[in-house]
């Protein structure tokens, strides 16, 4: 029921068009129950008609109303023949069905927007807050586990969910206004009945909360499936040429067989659900029929109500098989819907806080002062007492052996993550008192990894720019030498990339990524192994437009190739997440210290 009411509350919005699926789904209901007790005195009439009531009822503390419906019947058929009687009885009938479904149908019409938007909403919830996840959550997760949810389970909660929102809703209006008639007609066989549902009730809940277990799993393992499908797509080239195949084809089969069989038992669950509940339904109507016809012989039931009565049951077993398959599935659902909630809960540490400085231009310098940073669940600090000062116009070059921390503290100056302890200043601000969308602004980075997007030249190079300056796309195009392969205007809006830019060469790839950050023109340039992928000639005049475009810029070149950074600033050496040199390329080389070794290695 928790569930059901968090799903009643995110359907607010459509509240207009739920109240009137509510309205005409109790419409339908009321059809539904009058269909049962309205052959009552036409039979009366036809087969005893010297016991109709041809007096009015008076309205007292005695008034029965079954005897005021006879009343009413005996007026509208008396005097006339028996068959035309029975065309009286046909013609009840069929407006009272004709009503019950046409209110069924508008039932179902008005509940399909609010179902269809309650998924287009929690798709877009979902889509917007991992986007605005910090970089961090993305470290721990797996693509595909992700991928899974953001389809597989909304697929699951629109099936198994919203499908059945519309039983949830109408199947107790007919039973409990199916139940009210039965205490009416005789409240000795109705609860002789509510005695025996329980029983019904208690079974069919077991099964339905081993089933939301079970679903729980196999959405599980359905998102490991999709995450190795993920890793092999990507690693395809790295798999074969080591032979890879037969570990991951067995890895994969393990896990498909593991899916298929929770699956399997998952639905010999579900499949048991409405033949349970039909059995069990039968069972009770058994012992009703046995009961009732004790009560008929000894004279305490008429045989009419007795129909009317086994009738009115069979109208419950109906909404109650739709509501026993609604509830199966909605527990199916609640394990879907529960891990999409496990992101939704996921909160986001890194964001604007109240009255956050908009800074629109970079002025003085940027500080690091004692930064520590280490990343969750990591007993070692990434890095350690970190000091640096770059004013405007500085080229600073962060270099150090692999997983010294230089990636790592050029992310922090864009909050991908934040510190554990100490400040990062720009023009004397701290940085998470700066709008993350201003901070962001400020900064162009060009990293190691080209990442682009299945889409045009155009797209990736401008993709965050709605109004697209021609003169400085030229100029960024140019300075980057995508000109080279990509010579007009016309190829960049119609040249599609491929996934990853996988139809582009590394250099290519590379090239567009440079042109992207040039475009930006943010004031401060962070340059992580940006000419990495490409050749030497293509590097060399790659080279010489990145020192033509750092002249205004405040720059931090992240390095292997020390050639590359000969007329910086100042170099800094890191070395398991600390400072150990810092200086000009000629005073580190005059130290002869691990700079210099690194030199040496190089020329070597």
């Amino acid at each position: 029921m928790k569930r059901f009411w968090y799903i009643i509350k995110r359907l607010k919005p459509y509240k207009s068009w739920l109240a009137a699926s509510v309205i005409s789904n109790i419409f339908m209901s009321i059809f539904t129950v009058i269909s049962i007790p309205i052959f009552i005195p036409f039979f009366d009439l036809l087969f005893n008609p010297e016991k109709i009531s041809k007096t009015k009822p008076i309205l007292s503390a005695n008034f029965d109303i079954k005897e005021y419906f006879s009343y009413q019947v005996s007026n509208l058929i008396d005097g006339r023949s028996p068959k035309e009687a029975l065309t009286y009885v046909i013609l009840a009938f069929f407006l009272t069905f004709l009503l019950k479904n046409i209110f069924r149908y508008l039932g179902m019409f008005f509940i399909t927007p609010p179902r269809n938007g309650f998924i287009r909403d929690l798709r877009k919830e979902l889509y917007e807050h991992l986007i605005d996840l910090p970089v961090l959550y993305f470290k721990d997760k797996k693509k595909g586990d992700l991928l899974s949810r953001m389809s597989m389970d909304m697929q699951e909660i629109e099936n198994s969910i919203m499908n059945g929102v519309d039983a949830l809703i109408k199947a107790p209006l007919i039973i409990i206004g199916s139940i009210i008639l039965m205490v009416y007609m005789s409240p000795k066989l109705t609860l002789f009945v509510l005695v025996l549902l329980p029983v019904t009730v208690f079974l069919i809940g077991g099964v339905s909360r081993k089933m939301k277990q079970q679903s729980s799993e196999a959405q599980d393992y359905l998102g490991k499936i999709l995450s190795i499908m993920e890793e092999t797509l990507g690693s395809i080239k790295v798999i074969k040429s080591f032979n890879a195949t037969p570990l991951f084809k067995s890895k994969f089969n393990q896990l498909n067989d593991q899916y298929r069989d929770t699956l399997t038992r998952l639905l010999w669950r579900k499949s048991i659900g409405s033949p349970l509940a039909e059995i069990l339904g039968v069972i009770v109507l058994s012992l009703l029929m046995w009961y009732s016809a004790t009560l008929v012989f000894d004279g305490e039931l008429k045989a009419t109500v007795f129909f009317a009565f086994i009738y009115a049951f069979f109208s419950i077993i109906e909404p109650a098989k739709a509501f026993s398959t609604a509830y199966y599935s909605f527990q199916k659902g609640a394990a879907a819907l529960e891990r999409v909630e496990e992101i939704m809960k996921v909160k986001n540490d890194i964001y604007d806080i109240k009255n956050a400085v908009e800074l629109l231009d970079f002025k003085d310098s940027i500080e690091f002062k004692n930064i520590w940073f280490k990343y969750p669940d990591a007993e070692e600090y990434v890095l350690r007492n970190i000091n640096i000062k770059i004013n405007k116009g500085e080229k600073i070059a962060l270099i150090g052996a692999s997983g010294a921390g230089k990636t790592t503290l050029a992310d922090l100056l864009s909050r991908l993550y934040d510190i554990q302890k100490g400040e990062i200043l720009i023009d004397g601000i701290n940085i998470k008192n700066i709008k993350l969308k201003c901070l962001r602004n400020l900064v162009a980075i060009v990293s190691q990894d080209a990442l682009l997007f299945h889409d045009n030249v155009l797209k990736n190079i401008t993709f965050s720019d709605k109004d697209i300056n021609q003169k400085e796309l030229d100029a960024a195009i140019k300075t980057a030498l995508v000109d080279e392969f990509i010579p007009n205007m016309e190829e960049t809006k119609s040249t599609i990339i491929g996934d990853q830019g996988t139809k582009l060469s590394g250099g290519q790839k590379q090239r567009i990524a440079i042109a992207r950050a040039v475009y930006k023109n943010a004031p401060i340039l962070v340059l992580d192994e940006a000419t990495s992928s490409l050749d030497s000639t293509s590097e060399k005049k790659v080279q010489q437009a990145l020192h033509k475009m750092m002249e205004n810029k405040t720059s931090i070149i992240i390095a292997h190739r020390l050639a590359t950074i000969q007329d910086v600033n100042k170099i800094i050496v890191l070395e398991k997440g600390k400072i150990i040199e810092s200086g000009s390329p000629a005073e580190l080389i005059k130290k002869e210290g691990t700079y210099f070794k690194f030199v040496q290695l190089q020329q070597i």
